[in-house]
């Protein structure tokens, strides 16, 4: 047949045929012809296909193609299974549709697992997580657990910490176990505004058979974050509760946590015994390091929590410093250069720093990163595609151009394009894959212009390309006085 002739066509029947087929077994079903198969639950049995039942269950096939009895025989017993479940379940092999219900999830969840029918499974925990409240997620959250649905177990979990003042009020949560309780009030994401609703919640569960569950109170305890606590609250506690102040241990752990409060200058001795790192619900402030009055340089951070207007300590860098750059990378918090304070026989003297220090907030605490090749302080740092950018800045003679980056991976730093000026004292952001370095000052203090940085494996490129009124859209440059705006691209072998 000649290719350009046009007498024929290929018909895509797709839809119908499938709605037609379907329509076809069901009957031969209702009617019982050519089933070769029943299904008995007790007194009820379900005539069925080996075929279709197969095609949409593993569990149906290794039974009816494996060496086992069933595969010979026409007639299997379930003594497992709910009656209304497997009938679901094989309506839904003939039909592609299931009725899921508040009534029949429980019942029909465990036959589709079983059975292992992923789409029924997958709409049953689907059901279930959309009627997560606060009176029924601890349940659910089980019964995910149960019967293996781990999407569904972290869905409710993540319910339970969302909502957690909510949950801590119902019944549900007062007939925790003791090892669920401590996993729920130990979870970082907990959402709380203060520790202290953590603290009544535990109290509550107490109170709720006090006889049995006072003797988990110390250990309870521990999933406290007690430094997060006020002093005013800790006092109160020590001084009013008496479950506490009845027991040893749990005054020894309050007495721990004054010290966190009053002795700041130990407080990593005591991580062993409390944690004081927050939870991840709440947004939070660091104020690291820099200078207090004219002389003296600080090595404190501090943690500012907006929803109760309050600070408190965390572990202190390893070295006073100030005008150093910070970034966040990996869940940690990176310190870059800066000016350190050193102490050489008894006298202070201070250094444009190369050194690099992280912070982890699992530990609280600092640890020594790779140098950088220059020292670098007044600089800017951001971080693009998992990698830390060290730019520009002022080293104690001259201002600075370069740039380099930190790999992670390979622990090492690593030199990148230098900017088109030098500068330092500038404002560095990221946006879609870019690099702004926006404002500063350079050699004489002239103002440096904005440079933006776009990542590529190929290489980099510095270019000017923007009027900073031309990028309002993007940033916003609060002070200064910035009128242009350089860019730059990466070059692949095409126009950018």
């Amino acid at each position: 047949m000649d290719q350009q002739d046009q007498s024929y066509m290929f018909a895509s029947l797709t839809r119908p045929h499938s709605e037609q087929l379907l329509q076809g077994l069901q009957l031969l079903r209702q009617d019982h012809e050519l089933c070769d198969i029943v299904l008995r639950v007790g007194d009820a049995k379900i005539h069925a296909h080996k075929v279709v039942l197969a095609s949409i269950s593993p569990y149906f096939k290794a039974m009816f193609t494996g060496n086992l009895s069933e595969k010979e025989t026409s007639e299997v017993e379930f003594q497992c299974i709910d009656e209304t479940a497997l009938q679901a379940i094989v309506e839904y092999a003939y039909t592609g549709t299931v009725f899921i219900s508040q009534e029949t999830v429980e019942s029909l969840l465990p036959a589709a697992n079983l059975l292992q029918v992923k789409l029924v499974l997958k709409e049953c925990c689907s059901f279930l997580e959309s009627q997560l409240d606060a009176g029924n997620c601890i349940g659910i959250s089980r019964f995910a657990e149960t019967y293996g649905c781990h999407d569904l177990c972290l869905a409710a979990t993540k319910f339970i910490c969302e909502n957690f003042e909510e949950v801590c009020q119902t019944e549900e949560f007062f007939e925790l176990t003791r090892a669920e309780l401590d996993e729920i009030v130990s979870n970082d994401c907990l959402k709380v505004v203060t520790e202290e609703t953590v603290f009544y919640a535990l109290e509550s569960w107490i109170k709720y058979d006090v006889t049995e569950r006072q003797q988990h109170l110390a250990q309870l305890l521990h999933c406290v974050r007690l430094p997060l606590l006020s002093v005013k609250f800790l006092t109160r506690l020590y001084e009013a509760n008496h479950l506490i102040r009845d027991d040893h241990a749990c005054k020894h752990l309050l007495n721990e946590a004054l010290k966190y409060h009053f002795m700041p200058e130990h407080r990593l001795s005591y991580q062993t015994v409390l944690s004081a790192r927050p939870r991840c619900a709440p947004k939070v402030l660091l104020a690291v390091g820099g200078k207090a009055g004219l002389f003296a340089t600080l090595e404190s951070m501090e943690m500012y929590f907006p929803q109760t207007d309050s600070w408190i300590g965390l572990a202190p860098l390893s070295v006073p410093r100030y005008e150093f750059g910070v970034a966040v990378l990996d869940h940690k918090v990176y310190v870059v250069g800066g000016i350190a304070t050193h102490m050489r026989q008894g006298i202070s003297y201070r250094r444009h720093e190369s050194t690099v220090e992280s912070w982890d907030p699992e530990s609280n605490t600092w640890s020594s990163v790779e140098r950088m090749a220059e020292c670098r302080s007044t600089l800017g740092v951001v971080v693009l595609a998992g990698e830390l950018y060290a730019l520009g800045g002022y080293d104690g003679q001259y201002y600075l151009q370069s740039v380099e980056k930190y790999v992670p991976k390979l622990k090492e730093w690593q030199p990148v394009a230098p900017m088109t000026k030098s500068r330092s004292c500038f404002a560095t952001a990221v946006l879609d894959g870019m690099v702004y370095a926006i404002g500063g000052y350079g050699p004489a203090h002239m103002n440096s212009g904005s440079s933006v940085l776009a990542q590529c494996k190929t290489r980099f490129q510095w270019l000017s390309r923007f009027h900073l009124t031309l990028v309002s859209d993007i940033h916003t440059a609060i002070g200064g006085i910035v009128t242009s705006c350089t860019c730059c691209v990466c070059v692949c072998n095409q126009a950018i």
